[in-house]
């Protein structure tokens, strides 16, 4: 495939024969339209090149690098480069593993620099960078030499199409005219390749000459772009810009994206939520405070960059005060429903420098259950929040009044009623005999604990907990003999529906945590009695309605946004500008999120003018003008009187 000298800045044509492509040049106009987020978010799906690429990218830039997942990602691209030229994927994989066993190496004595590490990144991007632009470049190559075995030729360019992805993120914030030209290049590649028609009729004959003009713009450009010396962010990701192009745009700002393989979404069926002012009958409309801690629970815009960008709450993490345990991001996460929250990703200047990813926890009944933290470092819920908000995702301070809001919320988190449970804590009436047996060895002495039993620490009187910090073996220290092992004791209430278990979710199942004691401690525990302490265990975690009876959320998540404005008048006289900012752009944000959860879709205009009323509140409010504010507010909780009954 015969290559021009340089990048040509030809204008896009509109070609007459994309009317019959309408479908792919809608699949690829998508790529230039901000997606919804929807209330479930399907997982991006790329080729697995592109895959490992983007992963690569993430991993790379964080601090410590997870090189076990780095080495995998680059055995992917390793792999396909050396099946499509021998030579040169070769030459890549003995260079990536060549340069992480040096850095693994030095990184085992504590040899090696920050500066070592950050150029040994930027390193084996760079070689993998070019390693992907070569494999899309011979797929090209291929589907251009099948011209004529239609089927050939279009699976080649569908795998270079795929591979594609991996620059599309960064092509389209920092150079636009080149993405929707480039864009534009794929479709005519598809059109260059003609069709077989039907049973021989309609056949159209491969068109060679279209097909080079249209590849070299497309290898020109990535030569171009990732040829030479490649660009980087001033921070976060490491994947490339396109700083060599001529209309590359180098004050765009690249927004935040995680890796492939993570995963927001809530669970469902939702965690049922009980407010104790809600379950004693008070309206949350009357509860300024409540209300206001309720909104930022689910706003983003408490949050700094990256989160707020990525729409991530306290509510992603703690879904309905409780957990998520489908919750993952690649090299934050060691397993589904945890994370590490001192990274340098979210909050660069408060990272710890190590992997420490950590069980997401149950904030039911959060009152009792001081101090806070898996390690018990936070004797006060207002500190404790204000360090998740400042220290572990980059949020400016907090306005105090916000503060008191989220406080306020979380202390009305109640456990599951359990009628199991007397309340004392020990086992009501008619316990099933297993547990009965079971609460016998909870309160058992044993001489390999110290003469301590499991109730020594989960107390039953006091919430199953002792308020103590106690080293049980499940943290390893930093060094032998080291004293920075301790974990807070959790609460054993509402345990049975929070799996996975211990402070890293090591333990899937409540039993396993009772083999992981035995087997620990040399219990000598027996079948019968792993399995009666389970039952215990499994009784005393129990309660009523652990989940929400309806999979249709949104008639109850429209009613609670209702409960944010409710806070309005409280903050308007306040004069609380950026809390009404906050509260209006969540609101509206909220409504995009869940819109899509609508039964009757002839709703959804209802629902887009709800949210265009919220943007209208915002650009009043950073006018001053509280009056058109007010009228907006109004408008909004008109619309949605008149309508709730179909908002479901």
């Amino acid at each position: 495939m015969p290559r021009p000298a340089s990048f040509r800045d030809r204008r896009c044509r509109i070609s007459s024969r994309c009317v019959r492509l309408g479908l792919l040049a809608a699949l690829v106009a998508a790529g230039s339209v901000v997606a919804t987020r929807a209330h479930v978010v399907p997982p991006e799906r790329l080729h697995p090149v592109a895959e490992s690429y983007r992963l690569m990218g993430f991993l790379l830039a964080l601090n410590p690098i997870d090189w076990d997942r780095v080495e995998a990602a680059s055995a992917t691209i390793g792999e396909r480069l050396l099946a499509l030229e021998p030579g040169a994927g070769g030459a890549y994989r003995t260079a990536i593993a060549e340069r992480i066993a040096t850095l693994r190496s030095a990184e085992g004595t504590g040899l090696s620099s920050p500066a070592e590490r950050k150029a040994a990144a930027s390193e084996i991007l760079d070689r993998s960078t070019r390693a992907v632009v070569t494999i899309l470049e011979r797929h090209l190559r291929a589907a251009r030499a099948a011209l004529g075995d239609y089927a050939l030729a279009t699976h080649h360019l569908e795998q270079a199409r795929r591979i594609w992805a991996a620059f599309e993120h960064e092509i389209k914030a920092t150079d636009r005219r080149a993405f929707l030209r480039l864009g534009q290049c794929w479709l005519e590649l598809v059109e260059a390749l003609g069709n077989p028609g039907v049973l021989g009729l309609g056949a159209v004959a491969a068109d060679p000459a279209a097909f080079d003009e249209e590849a070299r713009e497309l290898v020109d450009y990535l030569d171009l772009g990732y040829g030479g010396e490649i660009l980087r962010p001033a921070r976060g990701s490491l994947l490339p810009l396109p700083g060599h192009s001529p209309t590359f745009d180098p004050d765009a700002l690249v927004p935040p994206k995680l890796p492939p393989g993570s995963e927001l979404n809530k669970q469902l069926p939702r965690p049922r939520q009980i407010l104790n002012m809600a379950a004693r009958g008070v309206d949350e409309s009357e509860t300024a405070l409540i209300a206001l801690g309720d909104m930022a629970f689910d706003s983003s815009f408490v949050f700094g960059e990256p989160a707020r960008s990525l729409a991530i709450s306290c509510n992603t993490c703690h879904n309905k005060g409780v957990t998520n345990p489908g919750l993952f991001i690649p090299g934050l996460s060691a397993r589904r429903g945890g994370l590490d929250v001192s990274n340098n990703y979210f909050a660069p200047h408060a990272s710890n420098g190590h992997l420490d990813p950590v069980d997401i926890p149950d904030l039911r009944g959060i009152r009792f259950t001081a101090p806070y933290g898996r390690n018990g470092r936070f004797d006060s819920l207002r500190e404790f929040t204000r360090n998740v908000i400042v220290n572990e995702f980059n949020g400016p301070e907090p306005d105090p009044v916000l503060l008191d809001a989220l406080v306020a919320y979380m202390l009305e988190f109640d456990f599951l009623p359990n009628p199991s449970l007397a309340p004392d804590g020990s086992l009501a009436a008619g316990a099933p005999e297993p547990a009965q047996r079971g609460a016998a060895i909870f309160r058992r002495p044993f001489e390999q604990l110290g003469g301590r039993s499991c109730a020594t620490c989960h107390v039953p009187s006091d919430s199953f907990l002792d308020r103590k910090r106690h080293d049980i073996g499940t943290v390893a220290g930093a060094e032998a003999h080291s004293r920075d092992r301790a974990l807070d004791t959790p609460t054993l209430l509402g345990s049975r529906h929070t799996a996975p278990y211990f402070h890293d979710g090591s333990a899937p199942t409540l039993r396993a945590v009772v083999e992981w004691f035995d087997r620990s401690y040399a219990l000598a525990l027996g079948e019968r009695a792993i399995s009666d302490l389970t039952a215990y265990l499994e009784t005393i975690g129990d309660g009523v309605q652990p989940y929400e009876e309806t999979t249709f959320t949104l008639e109850a998540e429209m009613e609670e946004f209702s409960f944010f404005l409710s806070a309005f008048e409280f903050l308007a006289a306040r004069d609380e500008r950026e809390l009404l900012d906050v509260t209006f752009r969540t609101v509206a944000q909220e409504i995009r999120a869940h819109k899509w959860d609508v039964q009757d879709a002839a709703q959804l205009p209802v629902l887009d003018r709800l949210a265009e009323l919220m943007d209208a509140a915002v650009a009043a409010n950073g006018r001053g003008d509280g009056a058109a504010v007010a009228a907006r507010v109004a408008d909004y909780r008109a619309l949605y009187r008149q309508n709730a009954e179909h908002l479901r």
